[in-house]
């Protein structure tokens, strides 16, 4: 009777075992599926990240022609400037293009997903998570910056446009070189206030267009040091 309970206890434990076993097993192979599904997914924003990347830069390239186009249009001007407005060069002038800052407008969707879905902070990395958090947030201040510099623009055309190259260029698309000459004879006149007005401008805007062209180059900075990080974190996978 002692040997048949015997015999029973140990099958029962052996029973136990296996079915403690069998769950742990199970545990554990849930907890694979699980962490591969994640990692799946933080690969996918990655992947969806390092495609916004390349759009921002396209949009950051672009910008950068035209801010470098104004650039050199604006270098060329301030050296006859410097020199004298001829009756000969003047239309030169009434015709350039006014600098205008344009907002960045750069894609932040996925990491605005990221943040919301609670899938930023399941990066692996300390590393790559600090570069994207930089990277957005270089992004957002740099916008910004560019806006107040469109604030002070359009504050400035609306207080000149009564006076200096803004009412000399409206009055020459309206009426002409001869009617323009006539009614703003500062742009012959070096000496005259709204020349020397003429020349702080155009350096204001040289300046503005430099600071603005090293910031876009460190936003594209950021952006390959952050798409390198996310090359390595795929290919390590």
């Amino acid at each position: 009777m002692e040997n048949k309970t015997g015999k029973y206890f140990k099958y029962a434990i052996g029973e136990i075992v296996l079915v403690v076993i069998g769950i742990l097993i199970a545990l554990q192979i849930n907890n694979w599926n699980t962490e591969r599904q994640n990692e799946n997914i933080r690969n996918s924003f990655l992947m969806k990240i390092d495609l916004e990347l390349d759009y921002n830069e396209r949009r950051l390239n672009n910008l950068s022609e035209i801010y470098d186009g104004i650039l050199e249009q604006n270098i060329k001007l301030y050296d006859t400037l410097l020199v004298k407005i001829t009756p000969e060069n003047v239309e030169d002038y009434l015709k350039v293009n006014n600098f205008n800052a344009s907002t960045l407008n750069l894609s932040s969707s996925t990491f605005e997903q990221m943040k919301s879905t609670g899938n930023l902070h399941t990066l692996k990395t300390d590393t790559l998570l600090n570069a994207i958090e930089t990277y957005y947030k270089l992004c957002e201040r740099e916008d910004f910056y560019l806006r107040q510099i469109n604030e002070r623009i359009t504050s400035n055309t609306l207080e000149e446009i009564n006076h200096g190259l803004r009412k000399a260029q409206l009055d020459f698309y309206a009426n002409g070189i001869d009617y323009t000459l006539k009614k703003n004879g500062w742009l012959l006149d070096s000496d005259s206030d709204e020349y020397a007005e003429f020349i702080r401008e155009l350096l204001f805007t040289n300046y503005s267009i430099r600071d603005i062209l090293n910031r876009i180059d460190s936003i594209i900075d950021s952006s390959n040091n952050l798409k390198e990080l996310i090359k390595k974190e795929l290919e390590f996978k």
